[in-house]
C-alpha cells in the first residue's frame, strides 16, 4: 500500500506542476487524485494525511461546482499543500519524498513565469520499465490503454466533422485522462506529460477557448500515434519479444506544439486546404460512450464481464470440438443399434441437443464485432484524403456485426489494402469528379452483415470503376489470358488478384506495384474465404469478402474418391455436375480440360493425384472449385453430402508431406476425412506425375 501512496504523490506532483504552468489545466485529474490519495491514507491507517486530503477535497468540489476554472489565484494554495502531502507520504514509506519542483512558490501568481512549463515540455529521460514489480499492472494498463486510444482516435474522426459536440468532446477528454492517470501511477513520465499536454489542449475546446479544426484533430492524432507507439514497445518487452532497454521516443516537439496553441501563440502547421473527411454510421455517427473510455461504468456491467486469458479460452473450444466428435460417433453407433430402450433414446437425444447448443454457446465466446476494425479503417480514410486531397464521405454499417476473434486479427491486413486501393485508384480527385458530373466529394462504403452461415464485408466506392479493356490488355500481354478467351466481366475482373498486376501508369507510394490486391487474395484464402468484385467504369466499385464465422469450423462437401473421404470448403465450391462423353479433352497430350459451357477449365483427377486407381470419367463427378482468378475442375468418384466438422490441424510433418492439405476432420462414422487446400489445387501444375508430394 505504502508503494501505492508514493506513486500517487508523484503524480499529483505532476498534476500541480502542470495546474501552475497552465491557468487551464483541468479540474478532475487534481481532484481525482486528492481523492485517491485520502481514500488510500484511510486503508493505511494514515489520519493525518486522511485529513489533510479530505480538506483539499473539499476545497477542490467547491471550486468545481462554482464553475470556476483553476486559475492562478484559486489554486495557490496547492504550492502549500503539496509540500505536507510530500513530507508526509515520505515519513510513511520510510524513504526520502520526490524532490519539489524547481519552479518557486510565486510562480503560480502569473502565468508569465513558465519555469514548470519547462519541466512538462522537455524531452524526458528515456523510460525504463521495472517488470519484476509491476508486470501484472503494466499488462492491465496495456489492455486498457490500447480501448481508450482506440475510442479516443474514433472520437476525435468524430469531432473533426462536429467539433460542436460537447458529449464527444468530454468523452475524448476523459479517455486521456483515465490514460494519463494510469501512466502516472506506473511512473510512465514520458507517457504522463504527452498525455496532460494533449489533455490541457482538449480542456481548452471544452471551455471554449478554443477552435477544434483539422489542424488541431492532426495534432491530436499524432500524440495518439506517439502514446500508442509507447504501449506497443511496453506490450513487446512485457511478451519478451522487444528486447528489455530503456524507449526512446520523442516527444518533446509534439508537446510544444501542443503547449503553443494552448497558449495562444501559435497555430498548427496544416495544408492551405483540409479536404472534408465525413464520417458515419448506418445510423448517425455515434461516440464512444463514456463507459467505454473506462470512466464511469455501470456497475451490472463490471459483474457481467469478466476477463479470461485467451489460451484458457482456446484450450476449452478445444474440448468442446472433441466433445463434438464424441457426440458424433456416440450418434452414429446408436443409429445402427436396435431393441434399446426408449428412455435411453430420450437420454442421447437430450445429450445432442445438450452438446449442439453448448458448441453454440462455446463458439460465440470466440465472437467479437467487426468495430474495432472499422474504427481503423475510418482513421485510414481521414489520413489519405488528406494526403491526396481528395474528400470523402466515409460510411460504415454493420459494426456489431460479430465473428470469431481470429478473422478479426486477419482481416485488418486485407482491408487495408483494399481501402487504400479505393482511395489511390477508386475514388478521383474533386477536380475529376466535379468535371465528369460528380459531387465533389466520393463516397466510400464499407459494410458488414450476416448472410446464411457467413459473414460478408463489402467495400464499395462511386468512383472511377474498374475498366475491362485495360485489365483485359494487360492480362493476355501477362500470359494470364488468350485473345480467344471467352470471359464474364467476373472473370476479367479477378485478374487484379494475380501477383504482380497492376494497370496503373506509374508508382506510388501507395499502390502500382501490383502487390496489394494480390496479398488481399492470399489472405482471404488462408482464412477459407473468397472476394468477388462488381464494377461499372465511371460509376464505382464494389469488393465482397465472404468469410467464415469462425477457423474452428468448417462447413464443406464430403467427398469419395476410391476409399477415402476428402473435404472440399463451401465457398470455393462454384458448381459440380456429372460430364459426359466429349466434354473431356487433352492439350498437346498432357494437361486435360473440360468445356464448361464454352469455357475450358484445367481438369485434375483427385484420385490419381493421391495414388488411387483411375474411375470412368462418366461415371464421376465434377467439381468446379475457385481460387482468386484461378479455377480447376477436380474429379471425385462421388459427392456424398454436406457438414460441418471441426477442424484439427496436421502436424508439421504432415504439411511438409503434402501442401495440398490444409486440415483434417474426424466425420461421424468416426473416419479421418482430409480437408482440401483449394489454392494449393488450383495453382497445381497442370502436367505433375500421379502421387505428387
Amino acid at each position: 500500500m505504502s508503494e501505492r501512496l508514493s506513486k500517487l504523490t508523484t503524480q499529483f506532483q505532476t498534476e500541480v506542476v502542470g495546474a501552475r504552468a497552465n491557468d487551464s489545466a483541468g479540474q478532475f485529474p487534481i481532484l481525482d487524485l486528492i481523492g485517491n490519495l485520502r481514500d488510500e491514507a484511510s486503508k493505511t491507517g494514515q489520519p493525518v494525511l486522511e485529513k489533510l486530503c479530505g480538506e483539499a477535497w473539499e476545497k477542490l468540489v467547491l471550486i468545481v461546482e462554482s464553475g470556476h476554472p483553476f486559475s492562478a489565484d484559486n489554486i495557490s494554495w496547492l504550492n502549500d499543500l503539496l509540500p505536507r502531502v510530500q513530507a508526509l507520504a515520505g515519513e510513511i514509506n520510510g524513504f526520502p519524498p520526490p524532490a519539489p519542483p524547481a519552479a518557486p512558490a510565486a510562480a503560480v501568481s502569473t502565468k508569465a513565469e513558465a519555469s514548470p512549463h519547462a519541466e512538462i515540455l522537455a524531452e524526458t529521460p528515456p523510460l525504463e520499465l521495472n517488470l519484476m514489480d509491476d508486470a501484472e499492472l503494466l499488462r492491465e494498463f496495456i489492455n486498457e490503454s490500447r480501448e481508450h486510444l482506440d475510442n479516443i482516435e474514433h472520437g476525435v474522426l468524430v469531432l473533426e466533422n462536429e467539433p460542436q459536440n460537447s458529449e464527444t468532446l468530454n468523452t475524448v477528454f476523459r479517455a486521456f485522462h483515465t490514460f494519463k492517470g494510469g501512466a502516472g501511477f506506473l511512473n510512465l513520465i514520458s507517457i504522463n506529460r504527452l498525455a496532460h499536454v494533449l489533455e490541457s489542449l482538449l480542456d481548452q475546446a471544452r471551455q471554449g477557448k478554443l477552435v477544434i479544426d483539422g489542424a488541431v484533430i492532426g495534432l491530436i492524432l499524432r500524440g495518439r500515434d506517439v502514446l500508442k507507439q509507447f504501449v506497443d514497445v511496453i506490450d513487446g518487452q512485457l511478451s519478451g519479444t522487444t528486447p528489455l532497454q530503456p524507449i526512446i521516443i520523442p516527444t518533446a516537439q509534439l508537446k510544444r506544439e501542443a503547449q503553443a496553441v494552448i497558449d495562444g501563440k501559435s497555430s498548427v502547421a496544416a495544408p492551405k486546404e483540409i479536404p472534408k473527411i465525413e464520417t458515419a454510421t448506418n445510423a448517425q455517427a455515434a461516440a464512444p460512450t463514456t463507459e467505454s473510455c473506462g470512466e464511469h461504468s455501470n456497475a451490472s456491467q463490471q459483474s457481467a464481464v469478466v476477463k479470461v486469458d485467451t489460451g484458457k479460452l482456446d484450450g476449452l473450444l478445444d474440448l468442446v470440438g472433441e466433445m463434438v466428435i464424441a457426440q458424433s460417433l456416440v450418434s452414429q453407433h446408436f443409429a445402427n443399434m436396435t431393441g434399446l430402450a426408449p428412455q435411453f433414446t430420450r437420454d442421447v437425444a437430450q445429450l445432442n441437443r445438450i452438446t449442439r447448443e453448448l458448441q453454440r454457446v462455446s463458439m460465440s465466446l470466440r465472437m467479437i464485432p467487426i468495430r474495432g476494425v472499422f474504427q481503423k479503417m475510418s482513421r485510414v480514410v481521414r489520413d489519405l484524403g488528406v494526403k491526396q486531397n481528395k474528400k470523402v464521405h466515409f460510411v460504415t454499417s454493420g459494426e456489431d456485426t460479430e465473428l470469431d476473434r481470429g478473422v478479426v486479427d486477419e482481416l485488418n491486413d486485407p482491408l487495408l489494402h483494399m481501402i487504400r486501393n479505393s482511395m489511390d485508384h477508386g475514388l478521383e480527385t474533386p477536380e475529376k469528379r466535379a468535371a465528369s458530373g460528380k459531387p465533389e466529394m466520393g463516397t466510400l462504403h464499407l459494410r458488414a452483415y450476416h448472410q446464411g452461415g457467413n459473414i460478408v464485408v463489402e467495400v464499395e466506392d462511386d468512383g472511377a470503376g474498374l475498366s475491362r479493356e485495360r485489365i483485359l490488355k494487360k492480362a493476355i500481354e501477362r500470359g494470364l489470358a488468350t485473345p480467344s478467351d471467352v470471359l464474364s466481366d467476373e472473370d476479367v475482373f479477378k485478374f487484379i488478384f494475380a501477383a504482380g498486376f497492376s494497370t496503373a501508369e506509374k508508382v506510388t507510394d501507395l499502390s502500382g506495384r501490383g502487390v496489394g490486391l494480390d496479398v488481399v487474395r492470399r489472405n482471404i484464402e488462408r482464412l477459407r474465404g473468397r472476394v468477388e468484385i462488381e464494377s461499372k467504369l465511371g460509376l464505382g466499385t464494389k469488393f465482397k469478402i465472404s468469410l467464415p464465422l469462425t477457423l474452428a469450423i468448417i462447413d464443406g462437401f464430403i467427398v469419395k474418391v476410391g476409399e477415402e473421404r476428402y473435404i472440399i470448403p463451401t465457398l470455393s465450391v462454384r458448381e459440380s455436375f456429372r460430364p459426359v462423353a466429349g466434354m473431356v479433352s487433352r492439350i498437346q497430350n498432357k494437361a486435360e480440360v473440360v468445356n464448361v459451357r464454352g469455357r475450358l477449365i484445367p481438369l485434375l483427377r483427385l484420385g490419381e493425384t493421391f495414388g488411387q486407381p483411375a474411375s470412368e470419367i462418366t461415371e464421376c463427378i465434377a467439381v468446379v472449385v475457385e481460387s482468386g482468378a484461378n479455377v480447376r475442375c477436380i474429379l471425385v468418384d462421388a459427392l456424398l453430402h454436406k457438414q460441418e466438422v471441426v477442424i484439427k490441424n496436421l502436424n508439421d510433418m504432415m504439411v511438409h508431406k503434402n501442401r495440398m492439405l490444409a486440415g483434417a476432420a474426424i466425420l461421424g462414422d468416426g473416419r479421418v476425412g482430409l480437408i482440401l487446400d483449394v489454392s494449393a489445387l488450383v495453382n497445381l501444375d497442370a502436367t505433375v506425375p500421379s502421387g505428387l508430394n
